[in-house]
């Protein structure tokens, strides 16, 4: 299967969506187009991602400063004190507006590491790698982000787009 790459403008912003079979080896090199200045990336990963695709990420990963957070995704995870542990340990780690948040794993996943994203010292960069199909083709676009809370689901988030997409099939 050819990649494909869908580029679209928002008013500040370019990003763009990679679609295609075994593309994780593209992060590196689109990384360090749209974020050069990046130091430290912090991998928030579902627990439900198999292993060889967080070791095939690390491992192209290898130049950066990484830190790994995983969590069992679930409705009851995307809340706003999921979302503060998250901006916690990347202030105790002094993550910086340059710096990188990458997301891997469903619409769960991408939804609180977006919104985290996007709250975190008022806006870090974000890419977005979504692992099931309902996140690939509806949970990763279109910028909504947010968390749940005792009154109902997806009451407090942002829009705020992840500078890139990857919609690598083989997660399927």
């Amino acid at each position: 299967m050819k990649t494909h790459e869908i580029k679209f403008k928002n008013l500040n912003s370019k990003n763009s969506i990679l679609i295609g079979n075994n593309i994780l080896h593209l992060l590196p090199k689109k990384l360090k187009n749209i974020c050069p200045n990046t130091r430290n990336i912090a991998l928030i990963f579902d627990k439900n991602v198999p292993y060889k695709f967080k070791k095939n990420i690390k491992k192209s990963l290898k130049r950066y400063k990484l830190f790994f957070l995983n969590f069992k995704s679930n409705e009851k995870a995307k809340s706003l004190k999921t979302a503060e542990l998250f901006t916690n340990q990347l202030l105790l780690r002094n993550f910086n507006r340059s710096d990188l948040i990458i997301s891997v794993g469903g619409g769960i996943a991408g939804d609180l590491t977006g919104f985290v994203a996007s709250i975190f010292k008022r806006g870090i960069n974000f890419i977005n790698i979504p692992t099931t199909l309902l996140s690939q083709v509806d949970a990763a676009i279109g910028g909504k982000t947010g968390v749940n809370t005792t009154y109902g689901k997806n009451l407090i988030g942002s829009f705020s787009n992840p500078k890139l997409i990857i919609c690598d099939i083989s997660f399927l």
